[in-house]
This record gives structure tokens, sequence and C-alpha cells, in this order.
């Protein structure tokens, strides 16, 4: 895996996501909001780029970012008429969304600077949801003469996911059932926060690249080590006192230093099974501690992706699919 490429982002490699290195129960799609005007609708929010008015109900969905805006409108009961394609699966969807899509295919986006304009302005969006666009600020002015454009506050997946589910949630005319979404996730962190007994323990979080270079998560604000704080997790202090690559929070490790990847449990993710397999039969890494006292869990792409690009349906499936892995591997 290349040094951190983010889905949509211009200026980072892949880190958990473009490769394979980095429900809420009872919410279905299609139930109406009982918060949700049934009269005259007016809305207006402020981004970092703008702030978004809408005079009517949004009914036609375009999601731009990867993660949190097409997560938080299925989660609220709007299918977008498009949306940013998932890296995580075969089907470009990824798997905590496709349950709840039920019928519906919404047409897939793929990342890049080079917006299909005409084709949006061809399927009539109503919104642009662009939270975690990567290439908002280039592209702005252009989406807005299609339709309004819901930005972000800080920078692309950077704002809380909860801040971002009660913006969508504002847009949407489903405030209401953002709360209920909202309250109920971190219902669900705490639950598995708690069963797990994780809280304290360390971790360190890397990626194999294609050519074998590990890069590392180095800076506890990150959004994935954010991600796994929720759940009582702490980033390593060895890997803390690592400089950076030219990609803020993310550090290179060399072959002859994978001791600093050292933690009471150490993630890793890879590219291929072949790559994996490869890699954990380098006799530096095989002696790791952490490694030989069973505290080491290969993530796959969907699980990494779920940590590094956080929402309510995201740490859903951190709660009931790795939450559960990383105690185990903590014992």
């Amino acid at each position: 895996m290349q040094q951190m490429d983010l889905p949509g982002r211009p200026s980072r490699r892949a880190f958990l996501v473009g490769t394979a290195g980095f429900a809420l129960a009872g919410c279905t799609p299609g139930k109406p909001d009982d918060s949700a005007p049934s009269g005259g609708f007016s809305v207006r929010l402020e981004g970092k780029l703008g702030a978004t008015t809408l005079d009517r109900l949004p009914a036609r969905v375009i999601a731009l970012g990867f993660g949190q805006d097409a997560d938080a409108a299925v989660a609220l009961g709007v299918v977008p008429v498009a949306m940013q394609e998932g890296t995580s699966t075969p089907e470009r969807i990824q798997p905590w969304v496709a349950p709840l899509l039920g019928a519906a295919r919404p047409e897939l986006i793929r990342a890049g600077p080079d917006r299909p304009l005409e084709r949006f302005a061809a399927l009539r969006p109503d919104l642009f949801l662009a939270v975690g666009d990567y290439y908002l600020e280039t592209g702005y002015q252009r989406l807005t003469g299609i339709a309004p454009v819901l930005g972000y506050v800080t920078g692309p997946n950077l704002d809380p996911w909860q801040d971002t589910t009660r913006r969508i949630g504002r847009a949407l005319g489903k405030e209401s059932l953002a709360e209920q979404l909202i309250t109920g996730t971190l219902a669900k962190i705490a639950a598995a926060r708690d069963t797990a007994g994780l809280t304290g323990k360390t971790f360190s979080c890397s990626s194999v690249s294609s050519g074998g270079q590990v890069y590392t998560k180095n800076t506890p604000e990150d959004v994935l080590a954010v991600s796994l704080a929720q759940f009582g997790l702490r980033l390593s202090e060895k890997v803390t006192r690592l400089l950076s690559t030219t990609t803020k929070g993310v550090a290179a490790v060399g072959p002859e230093r994978l001791d600093l990847l050292d933690a009471d449990i150490v993630l890793i993710s890879y590219e291929s099974v072949q790559q994996r397999r490869a890699f954990e039969a380098e006799p530096l890494f095989a002696r790791l501690p952490a490694v030989r006292r069973g505290a080491y869990l290969a993530i796959d792409k969907a699980e990494a992706q779920a940590l590094a690009f956080p929402s309510a349906l995201a740490l859903a499936h951190t709660a009931e699919r790795i939450v559960p892995r990383l105690a185990e591997a903590a014992r």
C-alpha cells in the first residue's frame, strides 16, 4: 500500500482506505421522522466554505464524501440518488450501508477532482452532502450552481460524527431521528467498551505498502485513533514519538524498527492475503511481544475504513465486529 491515499482526497495516499491498509439497531430507510415538517421548510446551516440555505425539504440527495455523507443519509432514511463508491467490497457499497438500501441502487460516483457536473445536473439533486468531500474546496462554486451544498465546518472527515449527523439531520428534516441515532450509537459504543474491558490498553495501527513499507498512525488526534479511543484504547507512546512523513499523523517505520509497533494490541492492514503472509513471516515482526502472545490483529479494508471514516453506522459496525476481536487479542 502506498502512503495514505484516502478516497476522494487529492493530497494523501492510501492508509487503511484505498487499499487494505487504512447500524443503529432498528433504524431502516424509508421511515419518516415525526419531526420532519409537513408544511413550510426553511433551514440555514453554516459551513467553512459558505452557508447552506434550504427552502424546501430535500428529496433527491447526492452524497459526495466518503463515509459520513452517505452513511448519515441512509441511516436517517434518505437513500441518495448517487453517492461516492465504497472500496471495501466488490459491490462498491460499504457493508454497513448495503443492508439499509433495500431495493434501492444509488448511482455510484468515483472519487476525484473531475466532477461529472452534467451528470449531477441530470440527476436533479435538491442537495449535495459533502462533509467528507476532499475536493469540495476546488469544486464548491460549480456545485452550488446545481444545488445547495452542505459542506464541512472544520475540514473533510474532521468534524465529529455527532455534529455531522445533527447537521445532515437538520438539512434533511430529520432532527429527531438524528438525535435518536446518536443516542443509540453512543449507547452501543458504551456497551461494547464496558464489555470488552479495553480501557487504558495501548495500541498501534499500521498499514503495509505494496513495496513493503510500513506506515503507522502517530498522533492521538488522528480520526482513526479517536475512533478507537471511544472504546477505551489509547495510542502507544512509542509511535507518538515518531516524526510524521509529509502526511500529517503518519510515520514511516523501517523494517529494522518494527519493535516500535509493539503495544498491548497491534493492528495492521494489508493489500492482499499474500502480502500479509509474507509480512507475518518476517522474523522481526514474529518476535514482537504482542505477536507472540496473540495480541496482534490483522484488519481488513472494511474494518480499517470503519475506523478511519467514523459515522453512526460505521461505529456500530466497529462495536459489533471489531471490538470483540480487539478484546480477544488483549486477553
